[in-house]
């Protein structure tokens, strides 16, 4: 096996490291939402979260396998030019670095990216229970609705909350839902002829996230 194949495989086996080790670090909070927002639920995505401890891990195997990725190529475009087979040639092989660099890079940050939306939106919400949208919004709340606090176990970031959050608004019998990182809770009101509280413990346990009534009226 000649130098440049053996480095154009290198390249290959990193970059493929790095995609999974970033998939791995995205695991605890951006797969959870995707699968919920795709209505798919079940008590083994608590597996996906309980990863977050380890997340750091991850994302320095994705970094460590990408900064080899180009390392490796930077030492292959070095050297001299050859007859030997490859599977891509070189401005399609660079191209697939920065396209998968771009990759790990989105999956790497997006729990960050999804934390920020989703406090902007926790704030927005909270600023409005003084303002006249939060008046209105009682006022158009039918008079049998009711409301929980449910305790949420297992969120680890700022962007768990709208993983919860979309678990619940998908209950058919749900006015809106509000969910917060600190303290790790969630605001339901509810339509109690359509859905009961256990339904909505239950749909946060299909996220991934355990949770029990902390009071309700």
């Amino acid at each position: 096996m000649s130098i440049q194949t053996s480095s154009n495989a290198g390249t290959n086996w990193s970059m493929g490291a790095g995609l999974g080790a970033a998939v791995a670090a995205s695991a605890c909070c951006t797969i959870p939402l995707a699968l919920v927002s795709l209505g798919v639920g079940g008590a083994w995505i608590g597996s996906l979260t309980a990863l977050a401890p380890y997340r750091w891990i991850f994302v320095t195997l994705a970094v460590g396998a990408l900064g080899y990725a180009g390392y490796n190529e930077w030492h292959l475009s070095r050297q001299p030019d050859c007859d030997c087979e490859t599977a891509f040639s070189s401005t399609t092989r660079r191209s697939l670095l920065g396209a998968g660099a771009l990759v790990v890079l989105a999956l790497v940050v997006s729990p960050w990216l999804l934390g920020v939306s989703s406090t902007d939106a926790t704030q927005q919400a909270q600023a409005a229970v003084t303002g006249s949208q939060d008046t209105s919004e009682e006022s158009a709340t039918p008079a049998s609705f009711q409301q929980v606090v449910l305790k949420v176990e297992g969120m680890t970031c700022a962007a768990c909350p709208k993983t919860v959050r979309t678990s619940l608004e998908g209950v058919d019998g749900v006015y809106s839902a509000k969910a917060t990182f600190k303290p790790p809770e969630a605001v339901v009101r509810f339509d109690p002829d359509k859905v009961s509280v256990e339904d909505l413990t239950t749909a946060t346990k299909n996220a991934g996230f355990p949770s029990q009534p902390k009071s309700s009226s």
